[in-house]
């Protein structure tokens, strides 16, 4: 079958890395407990640990700025509290940077467009949630993190929400936002469950858990986290103080420092501008087409193999209406098809083509190749290779040269025999027809060449072809290999070569893969241990990503102006023929539009700041509220302000000196009634 997909080079040095990575931890532990081969399961059980542990927490949480804080320390007071308080910020830790690692992985190995589109931009979605809820979180504590993250919202909203926060009454101003909070940070999970759902959606067998020794390890990371080092709050949220040296998560709040030191539009531009092109690339990413797998009708018996073995649910089988005697037959959904060749592999009657090549196409070219090698005279070995394999440079040099740029090729193996290679789009595309007939053929040995289970690039290549063999056990010859090798290490394959290549009676039966009841298997204590160390290492990030920051102005003083007033009518209408009572308001009465506040602050008789406040609504007669936040430098200054509500005079609301110390911030508010700015302490 014809190479189709060529691999970007980029994309293609990258997964080189991160297969030799996976490679690596495959030496100390076994591929089924390779966490690496689990980011997406794994992903699922964490979010059902934070549903679970977020339960208990929630039930003794307190929500209001009164109580937030002190619910909290209640609950790291108890052994169990501090616990299960631990665990939940370790598994969302965790949760993010398994997610951002299954993407990495998706990215690297090029499963991100054609059908994929679905499976990719559901996964950006649910990315986005998990980021909401866990800031959400974060807030809720209400500690000089949440102040960060409320100062931020004051700044940014302004008006009458930005008031809210440095209202008198701030526990009561703020107790429904706590709630809402609340709320949406145990409701988003629900939607996060949904999105999950979708970006399963196309896949015909979804796998929604890891295997159970691969969770229990998970938990057993998490809590030894949990026990070791205990999560601890920052100091209680205070709005009259600058914050300085503040634990921030870098996971979730790292974008606080940042904007704070590049300001709104860049960070959020270059934030937008990523998000977006990562969320669109599978349509930004050009020249990428493949020919999906097509049905021969004629040759179609309906015998619903295909549709059975499809990995992407893209084969339907329909009534037939012609005259051919068979009852169904299969049609493929070419926006579905990801043309792994499972489907060709699995048709007995030779009734699916990908790229106009039949599984008798590819027949009749390895029986010319293995026959121009006289393999009753010579060792000859005839390899069954994915091109992911041969992509990543997979096979031993003088296989992997002869595989250039070809489908089939043939190679000298150490003077010890010849060696004919076939790359198919995954090992499951293998028809067992090929194997028929290379068992009557005098080939020495028959290598099925597959990755791990566990990290098949169609996700059940290897699985199918098993299957078949065990459905067949004629062809369980022992001169049928089957090797799983992780697909940049060629050693086990030159291993394997040179062992069958010298005997001339070969001494083993093949070695399947183990496809039913794996959860039942055991671990090797040692491979066990391994797993358990490399979850703790990326569980552990979460200890590393919390650095303490400051905000630019935690050196300098701050000077905050509340103003919320009804302003001065400028302009009613009467409805015409409409009488007033004697001594009626018509300006309350009817509304009108108000004049802007103008607003010019001096210190030391020195203009700092001015600024012009509009009112409310669209017809100018809301409020005007405005929240005004200025920093300079520590000292004593002769504060001015002065204020215009009429459109005609500045009036002075205040003149007096005022101690500005570091760090610290002065709030003024602004008394309409009185006409005057009056100091909060």
């Amino acid at each position: 079958m014809k190479q189709t997909v060529p691999q970007r080079r980029f994309l293609l040095t990258l997964e080189k890395l991160w297969t030799h990575l996976e490679g690596a931890v495959n030496r100390v532990t076994d591929s089924e407990y390779n966490p690496f081969y689990h980011l997406g399961t794994l992903s699922i059980f964490l979010l059902t640990v934070l549903v679970v542990s977020g339960v208990y927490l929630s039930v003794i949480y307190r929500p209001g700025a009164d109580v937030a804080y002190q619910s909290v320390e209640r609950i790291s007071g108890h052994w169990l509290g501090s616990f299960v308080r631990s665990l939940h910020k370790y598994a969302s830790d965790g949760l993010l940077i398994l997610i951002v690692l299954h993407f990495l992985k998706m990215l690297f190995s090029d499963r991100y467009w054609g059908a994929r589109w679905l499976a990719w931009t559901s996964g950006w979605l649910m990315l986005a949630f998990t980021w909401i809820v866990g800031t959400m979180g974060f807030w809720l504590i209400w500690d000089g993190r949440a102040q960060w993250l409320t100062e931020l919202m004051m700044s940014n909203l302004g008006g009458a929400s930005a008031l809210t926060y440095v209202a008198s009454d701030l526990a009561s101003k703020t107790f429904s936002n706590f709630v809402i909070i609340l709320f949406l940070h145990i409701f988003i999970p629900i939607i996060t469950f949904l999105a999950i759902y979708v970006h399963v959606l196309r896949l015909a067998r979804a796998r929604w858990w890891a295997p159970r020794w691969v969770m229990a390890q998970t938990v057993l990371a998490l809590a030894i986290l949990a026990i070791l080092k205990p999560v601890a709050s920052a100091a209680p949220a205070n709005l009259s103080h600058a914050l300085q040296d503040v634990p921030m998560n870098t996971l979730y709040l790292g974008f606080l420092p940042l904007l704070d030191q590049f300001g709104n539009g860049i960070v959020l531009g270059l934030t937008f501008f990523a998000f977006g092109s990562l969320f669109l690339l599978p349509w930004l990413a050009k020249n990428r087409q493949y020919q999906p797998a097509v049905v021969v009708p004629p040759a179609c018996t309906g015998c619903v193999l295909c549709a059975n073995e499809c990995p992407y649910d893209a084969i339907r089988m329909v009534n037939r209406t012609d005259d051919s005697g068979y009852h169904r037959l299969a049609v493929i959904n070419p926006a579905q098809c990801t043309a792994c060749g499972i489907c060709v592999g699995a048709c007995p009657a030779n009734a699916i083509t990908i790229a106009n090549i039949a599984a008798k196409d590819v027949l009749h070219a390895l029986q010319a190749a293995v026959q121009a090698q006289a393999p009753r005279e010579n060792p000859v070995a005839v390899v069954f290779v994915p091109r992911r394999t041969v992509g990543l440079n997979g096979l031993p040099e003088p296989l992997q040269t002869a595989m250039r740029g070809k489908d089939i090729g043939v190679a000298d193996w150490q003077g010890l025999g010849k060696v004919v290679l076939v790359a198919v789009s995954s090992i499951g595309a293998v028809n067992l027809d090929w194997l028929k007939w290379l068992n009557q053929a005098g080939v020495r040995a028959t290598i099925l060449l597959g990755t791990p289970l566990d990290d098949d690039h169609y996700r059940e290549d290897s699985y199918w072809i098993a299957e078949r063999l065990r459905l067949h056990k004629a062809l369980l010859t022992l001169h049928l290999h089957w090797l799983s090798a992780t697909p940049t290490d060629g050693q086990p394959l030159a291993s394997l070569l040179s062992t069958c290549l010298q005997e001339s009676t070969p001494n083993r039966a093949p070695q399947l893969p183990v496809t039913k009841g794996r959860a039942k298997l055991l671990p090797k204590a040692f491979g066990a241990l391994a797993g358990l160390g490399l979850l703790l290492v990326v569980f552990a990030l979460g200890l590393w990503v919390d650095v303490p920051a400051s905000r630019q102005s935690a050196s300098l003083a701050a000077l905050r102006i509340a103003i919320d007033a009804k302003g001065v009518v400028e302009a009613f209408a009467v409805p015409k023929n409409y009488d007033l009572p004697p001594g009626a308001d018509a300006a309350q009465i009817f509304g009108g539009k108000h004049f802007p506040i103008q607003l010019q602050v001096f210190l030391d008789d020195q203009r700092v700041f001015e600024h012009t406040i509009q009112p409310s609504g669209v017809s100018k007669n809301g409020r005007i509220a405005a929240l005004e936040y200025l920093t300079f430098a520590p000292g004593v200054y002769q504060v001015q302000i002065l204020l215009q509500n009429d459109n005609q005079t500045f009036q002075s609301v205040l003149n007096e000196s005022i101690e500005f110390r570091a760090g610290e911030v002065v709030l003024l508010r602004y008394d309409e009634e009185n006409n005057r700015m009056i100091q909060q302490k």
